[in-house]
């Protein structure tokens, strides 16, 4: 007897069934041999780029630990320093040739430039991985990458603030490189070479003193960093920053004179004016000035003068009169303005805004003997009308030439209405007639003291207050010092 057969369809069944297990073996197999080669593939890529970064951060830690230690032998704290680089890959090496400096005084006569450091080279110790670098250079850090670009790890030894410059110059001087884990050993020649202040000259034989009264101090750095570099100046200094040529930065510190509260400084010496903008930044200018003794007879010829001169422009103001030796007595004020040496002039002059004043003096009693006189040259609108006429007799410094008062005295320029041309009788307020000559003389010049026919003024007692709109970029005192250092890397 034999058996019924199963029905095609679950035999169809059954047969497709028994082929699925080798089937799915063979799939999860395959899924876990993709998965196991990308997780290799990205996951070993992953923790290279990890590795590689790890190896840049302790490179970083190191170079700035080296920048620490090798700052005690650049500036003599130490005579010698070893330091461990703790890295296994990558490489470092001594660059003596790595970047430059210049330090270029412009205009340093009012029309000259001179170069107070010339092309100097700044060396490095570099660390570099791949397209990446760590450098220390100039006693700064800087880490650079493929890009370009650079930033600042640890800032230099460049200081600028308040309007002084102290800048101890780090040079890298030496050789040797290593590979994976080095030590750097650094030694220092002495304690450096004063480059500003110093007995070298300028080529008009002056010497390279302070305060720095003319023109501007640029520094310019040609570096692999010249970004990070440029960073720094641009957040940490004041100045003018610009990158003249491809890794190139220039850092502009403009000169600027007296400023704020001042001594009246004696006969033939002067107030220096620096860095103005332009237009009418002059905001306040005055002074008092007083005899060299208490007694008021000492006003009994007063003839005193601020002046300038620069090419054919002269400007004076005169302070001035005869018989001012009481308390309360008028006093002449006169302002001459030339720009063309002398055949022409403006002239301004009052004799009842100033007076002479007596009164009390560092606890001495009012007895008529302490007397003086306020000048204020930037007051109120409308408070001191000052008319338009000849002033040449007037002046103690411009005392001679041409007496013609100019026919196309204009304020076009600085005034609040262009079109008015003054004539003789006309008048004008004080504070815009200072204004205006202090931006036509301006952004530098020198106001010179002139003391005529022994008047007596007494320089060292008398003092004032000027204030003006500058850039910011303002440079009075340079402390350039060159240090250098040589390292090995073993």
């Amino acid at each position: 007897m034999s058996r019924s057969r199963a029905p095609w369809l679950y035999r169809f069944v059954s047969d497709r069934s028994a082929q699925a297990e080798p089937v799915g073996v063979i799939l999860v197999l395959g899924l876990v041999i993709v998965s196991t080669t990308a997780v290799l593939m990205f996951g070993s890529a992953a923790i290279g780029d990890i590795q590689s970064q790890s190896e840049i951060d302790r490179a970083e830690n190191g170079m700035t630990l080296l920048d620490s230690r090798l700052s005690t032998v650049a500036l003599g704290d130490s005579e010698s320093q070893r330091v461990e680089l703790p890295t296994t890959s990558g490489g470092y090496t001594v660059d003596p040739d790595a970047g430059t400096i210049r330090i270029v005084h412009r205009n340093y006569n009012g029309a000259n430039d001179t170069e107070l450091v010339s092309n100097t080279s700044l060396g490095a110790i570099v660390y570099r991985q791949g397209d990446q670098s760590i450098a220390y250079q100039a006693g700064g850090v800087w880490k650079a990458s493929g890009s370009g670009s650079a930033q600042m790890v640890s800032p230099p030894e460049f200081h600028y603030r308040e309007g002084t410059l102290t800048f101890p110059l780090v040079r890298v001087q030496g050789s040797g490189s290593a590979t994976g884990q080095a030590a750097v050993t650094a030694r220092s020649s002495g304690q450096g070479n004063q480059l500003y202040p110093s007995n070298k000259t300028y080529p008009d034989d002056t010497e390279y003193t302070n305060p720095v009264e003319n023109g501007t101090v640029e520094v310019i750095i040609e570096s692999e960093y010249a970004t990070g570099w440029g960073s720094y100046f641009e957040e940490r200094t004041d100045g003018n920053v610009s990158y003249p040529a491809p890794n190139t930065v220039a850092v502009e510190l403009v000169s600027i004179g007296t400023l704020g509260t001042f001594q009246m400084p004696p006969e033939t010496q002067g107030l220096t004016v620096r860095g103005m903008d332009s237009g009418h930044s002059l905001e306040d200018f005055s002074f008092t000035i007083r005899p060299q003794d208490t007694e008021s007879s000492s006003f009994s010829n007063l003839d005193w003068s601020l002046y300038a001169e620069q090419g054919q422009q002269q400007f004076e103001i005169h302070v001035g009169g005869n018989g001012a030796n009481s308390c309360g007595e008028d006093v002449a004020l006169a302002i001459y303005y030339s720009d063309d040496g002398g055949d022409t002039h403006h002239g301004w002059y009052s004799d009842t805004y100033l007076q002479t004043e007596c009164g009390e003096v560092n606890g001495k009693p009012a007895d008529g003997d302490e007397i003086w006189v306020d000048v204020d040259l930037t007051p109120s609108s409308g408070t001191a009308p000052m008319d338009f006429q000849k002033v040449k007799n007037d002046m103690t410094h411009f005392n001679s030439g041409s007496k013609t008062l100019a026919s196309d005295a204009r304020f076009e320029e600085h005034s609040p209405d262009p079109n008015v041309t003054y004539s003789g009788g006309d008048t004008e307020d004080l504070a815009l007639i200072t204004r205006h000559y202090f931006a036509q003389m301006g952004p530098g010049f020198d106001l010179v003291v002139a003391d005529g026919n022994n008047a007596g003024i007494g320089e060292s007692g008398s003092s004032g207050y000027i204030y003006y709109d500058g850039s910011g970029k303002v440079v009075t005192y340079l402390h350039v010092t060159e240090h250098n250092v040589t390292a090995r890397v073993d």
